[in-house]
C-alpha cells in the first residue's frame, strides 16, 4: 500500500459479530472497506459504522449464492479496480437454514447427506470461488493479502472427540482448499493466511475465559498484514501462535 492511498479491504460475512468486528477495526485502522452480507440494510450496526467512520461501502453479497457473487460483481468494479485485503469472514447461514437442521447435522444419529452436503458447500467451497472470482481485483492490488476465518475444530490432529460432523469437516476442507489455494497464488503475490479467531466473547459482557472479540479480530487483521510471504499458507491464531493441522 502506497503512502497517500488507503488500504482497500473487502470482507464477507459482514453481518455476523465476528464480521462486525472485522469490520470495525478495519476502519479504525484507516481502511477504505467494502463490507459484503446478504442483506446489509437489516444490519443497522453497519449503517452506523458507515456514519462514524465514512470510507465503507455495503454490498449485498452472500459468497454462497452465485447469483449474488455475480451480481455485485459490476458493482464492485464501479468503486474500486483492486483490493489490497480480502477477508473471508463466517459464513451467514443459509437462507432456510434453521438451528435445529445446523444441530441435527453435527450428530450422527441425526445428521443427512444433503445437510452435510450443503454445510460444504457454504462453508469451504463457496469461499474458494468468491476469491477466484475477486481474483482480478488482487491481482491489482498492493501486495494483495487474503484472510480466511476458520476455526481450529477443522484440524485433524486436534480432533479427539466425536461430534461436530458438519463443522468439522467443512473446516477441514476448507484449510485443504485454503492451503492448495496458497501455492496457486504465490507466483501472483498474493499471500494467503488461515486464522483462528479463538473462542470469543460475541458480547462485552462475555465469559471471562473467552477472547474480547475486538481483541480478536484486530489480532487477525495483524497477523494477515504481517505474515511473510514465504509462510503463505499458514494456520495461525490471532494472537500468531501456530494452529495443528
Amino acid at each position: 500500500m502506497n503512502a497517500v492511498s488507503a488500504r482497500r479491504t473487502l470482507v464477507t460475512g459482514a453481518s455476523r459479530p465476528l464480521g462486525v468486528e472485522l469490520v470495525r477495526q478495519s476502519l479504525m485502522r484507516g481502511d477504505r472497506v467494502y463490507a459484503g452480507c446478504r442483506n446489509p440494510a437489516r444490519v443497522p450496526i453497519l449503517a452506523d459504522l458507515r456514519a462514524e467512520f465514512g470510507g465503507l461501502e455495503l454490498l449485498p453479497l452472500d459468497p454462497a449464492d452465485a447469483s449474488s457473487v455475480a451480481e455485485v460483481a459490476p458493482v464492485l468494479e464501479g468503486l474500486t479496480d483492486s483490493l489490497d485485503l480480502l477477508v473471508i469472514g463466517p459464513a451467514e447461514a443459509g437462507p432456510h437454514e434453521t438451528l435445529a437442521s445446523a444441530e441435527r447435522d453435527e450428530h450422527l444419529a441425526s445428521l443427512t447427506g444433503s445437510g452435510l452436503t450443503e454445510h460444504l458447500r457454504r462453508h469451504a467451497v463457496a469461499p474458494l470461488l468468491l476469491v477466484r472470482t475477486l481474483l482480478p481485483w488482487l491481482a491489482r492490488g498492493d501486495k494483495a493479502r487474503v484472510l480466511v476465518v476458520s476455526t481450529w475444530l477443522g484440524s485433524l490432529s486436534g480432533k479427539s472427540q466425536g461430534g461436530d460432523y458438519a463443522t468439522c469437516a467443512s473446516a477441514a476442507a476448507l484449510h485443504m482448499y485454503t492451503r492448495t489455494l496458497a501455492h496457486d497464488l504465490r507466483d501472483e503475490g498474493i499471500t494467503v493466511l488461515l486464522g483462528n479467531p479463538g473462542n470469543y466473547a460475541t458480547t462485552p459482557d462475555g465469559p471471562a475465559f473467552k477472547v474480547p472479540i475486538d481483541d480478536a479480530a484486530l489480532g487477525l487483521l495483524m497477523q494477515a498484514e504481517r505474515l511473510p510471504k514465504d509462510r503463505t499458507g499458514a494456520f495461525l491464531d490471532w494472537t500468531g501462535a501456530e494452529r495443528g493441522w
